[in-house]
């Protein structure tokens, strides 16, 4: 038997525009499936599909929210044999060999650096979380052993996400303009593994990634070890002195310095002794924009990273923000988002850099790394009208030093809602209430969603004016179960309260 389900995601979303392209609904979501029903190709290249649709597949998620197009199948495995079947149907897949970088030769021709190992397995020492059915205490009880995983990206959404240069991004993803992710198999090997890695056979086209222990250049027998270089991105030049710090997540959002180390005279680190845990890197320097290069996840107490880090000097931008007739705004807080290097890749700064405007509207944000940045701008019941898309230069060189950046904001509205019943009474199921504006989302538009209130209430602040789709939907539902939509016009100053009725309020039949 086949369950499918469709977790929905949660907590408040407010977005000046479609952060990321919603061609339909479904794609706010992320799908997990059960069972090894077979699957139709989605949009994969050839030969994906006969591993999707191994008889061994326990199930499989469909993700990321706001975007889809990622496959993650997960699988049993009966033994070496079993997964060697497995393997010649993973070698069997054809994609295109990557040209990583390009060199000129002494001729003056150039000539690409192409990956010839296009499929990546990759071993681990540990064991993987079992894979449930559904969730309570019933799932635990049906859980299964994960021996190995099986990823792969639809290519035409890889692109669209991460890609598309007029589009929307998220600079700090890890995925952001680089080339679509090789198909990935992760075997997972410990004291129970029926598997036994002396005896699998590697198919030719397979790129291996060794993560056991005794695989990886040196000793974690006393915990995991990270270490590498940090480099000057404009120049290579080596950065004496950096701090690299760890800090391990303690909660959720909350992180705690765990060790520390300083770069020596050849720019080298090491942190090592690791114990196991979730863990953030950041590095900084005097001079230097401070940045976020990752996560570590020591797993089974004895991972390895290995990596070189490019760190940029700070440099400053001004501007100013008015309203639409040209008057300044004090006290509005401007944020740096999407920040990135020279290279035009993502510079996560651990903290977005930020200012507050002065009473002549003015600001000065500091501490940005070299190269270019978006701007959003935050102030009570005030919208920024200018596009939170449009990309701005952070240049150190006077003779390229750009124009003061100006950013307009405009009042707005409030919407006010209580979910209901059809007897009136408050809802018995959690609730979403989402707004839309009419016409669809569509990049430059406003929309959002969040989670209802116990009593069915929510309240949408900083509208920006103009007319809206208010919807309300229990969560998680089903095909059909949302209220009718309800379409309001927002002015500024102004409160639209409204209830929304939902035949579905209180119905829990076949749940």
């Amino acid at each position: 038997m086949v369950t499918r389900r469709i977790i929905r995601v949660l907590g408040l979303l407010f977005v000046l525009s479609t952060v990321w392209p919603l061609p339909n609904a479904a794609h706010a979501l992320i799908e997990v499936s059960d069972g090894n029903r077979p699957i139709q190709n989605r949009g994969w290249p050839r030969g994906a599909e006969a591993v999707a649709n191994l008889p061994s597949r326990l199930g499989y998620m469909v993700g990321p929210p706001f975007g889809g197009g990622e496959y993650y199948f997960v699988y049993g495995c009966k033994g070496t044999a079993d997964f060697n079947r497995a393997l010649q149907k993973f070698g069997a897949i054809r994609v295109p060999r990557m040209a990583r970088r390009s060199l000129i030769s002494l001729d003056g021709q150039e000539t690409w650096i192409v990956d010839s190992k296009p499929l990546l397995l990759v071993v681990h020492d540990w064991a993987k979380e079992p894979w449930r059915k559904g969730h309570g205490k019933e799932a635990a009880k049906d859980a299964k052993r994960v021996d190995w995983t099986f990823t792969i990206w639809v290519p035409e959404r890889f692109h669209s996400l991460f890609s598309n240069p007029k589009g929307s991004f998220d600079s700090d993803h890890p995925n952001f303009r680089q080339p679509v992710p090789s198909p990935r198999i992760d075997v997972y090997l410990d004291a129970d593994s029926l598997i036994v890695w002396e005896e699998v056979e590697v198919p030719s086209d397979v790129r291996v990634i060794d993560m056991r222990a005794k695989a990886v250049p040196v000793s974690v027998d006393a915990g995991g070890v990270i270490r590498g270089r940090v480099f000057d991105m404009a120049t290579h030049q080596l950065v004496v002195g950096a701090d690299v710090v760890l800090s391990q997540r303690t909660e959720p959002r909350q992180w705690k310095e765990a060790s520390r180390t300083r770069t020596d005279e050849d720019g080298f680190f090491k942190l090592q002794a690791i114990p196991k845990g979730y863990y953030e890197i950041h590095i900084c320097a005097d001079g230097y924009a401070d940045r976020n290069v990752g996560v570590f996840h020591n797993r089974n107490g004895h991972a390895y990273r290995e990596f070189d880090a490019l760190l940029m000097k700070t440099v400053s931008r001004e501007g100013i923000v008015q309203d639409n007739k040209g008057n300044p705004i004090p006290g509005v807080t401007v944020y740096a988002r999407d920040t990135l290097g020279i290279d035009g890749l993502g510079y996560k700064c651990p903290v977005d850099p930020c200012a507050t405007t002065d009473e002549n509207g003015r600001f000065e944000l500091r501490s940005l790394p070299g190269g270019f940045t978006r701007i959003r701008c935050r102030a009570p019941s005030l919208h920024q009208e200018t596009s939170i898309f449009d990309i701005y230069e952070v240049s150190a060189e006077l003779w390229r030093k750009p124009d003061p950046i100006r950013i307009v904001m405009s009042g707005t509205g409030v919407v006010r809602g209580r979910v209901i019943g059809k007897d009136g009474r408050p809802p018995t199921r959690a609730f979403m209430a989402e707004i839309t504006p009419k016409g669809g989302n569509r990049r430059g538009t406003w929309g959002g969603s969040m989670q209802c209130k116990k009593d069915g209430t929510f309240e949408f602040k900083g509208v920006p004016p103009g007319e809206y789709i208010i919807v309300a939907k229990p969560n998680p539902m089903r095909e059909g179960e949302a209220s009718e939509p309800k379409l309001v016009t927002i002015t500024v100053g102004g409160i639209v309260d409204l209830e929304v009725v939902n035949d579905y309020a209180h119905s829990t039949k076949g749940r």
